[in-house]
């Protein structure tokens, strides 16, 4: 084993010990037979970090969409979608619909007034 890979095994050894709560890295860097001027900034560096780092706990929404995007699992629907699309796009598919819907209306309202014209001929002959 080189003395990179024992140094990394050391280091890992050291900090798997502060996670789990044993402060005593002592026993650790005598195991491992490594000279203690070696090792003590990098010790006092791991210490620190565990100290500072505070570990987080994900939102319930972005573990779900995580596992959703991980899974492949499809969204809920066409809402879903949309909404993953950027702000702009989102915009362009709103006025497409408002505009789909109002022409849609306008055609049958159109339909409406020939067929009671139509009727309005047909009564009065």
């Amino acid at each position: 084993m080189s003395r990179d890979e024992h140094l990394q095994n050391l280091l890992s050894a050291v900090t798997d010990a502060l996670i789990a709560g044993d402060e005593d890295v002592d026993a650790i860097i005598e195991q491992y037979d490594v000279p203690r001027q070696d090792v003590d900034n990098l010790v006092r560096l791991v210490r620190r970090l565990h100290i500072t780092l505070v570990g987080q706990e994900p939102s319930k929404r972005f573990v779900r969409r995580l596992k959703q995007d991980l899974m492949g699992t499809p969204g809920w629907g066409v809402v879903t979608r949309v909404r993953r699309l950027p702000a702009r796009v989102q915009i362009a598919a709103a006025i497409a619909l408002i505009a789909g819907f109002m022409l849609l209306t306008r055609r049958r309202l159109m339909e409406d007034m020939q067929l009671e014209e139509q009727e309005a001929l047909v009564e009065s002959t």
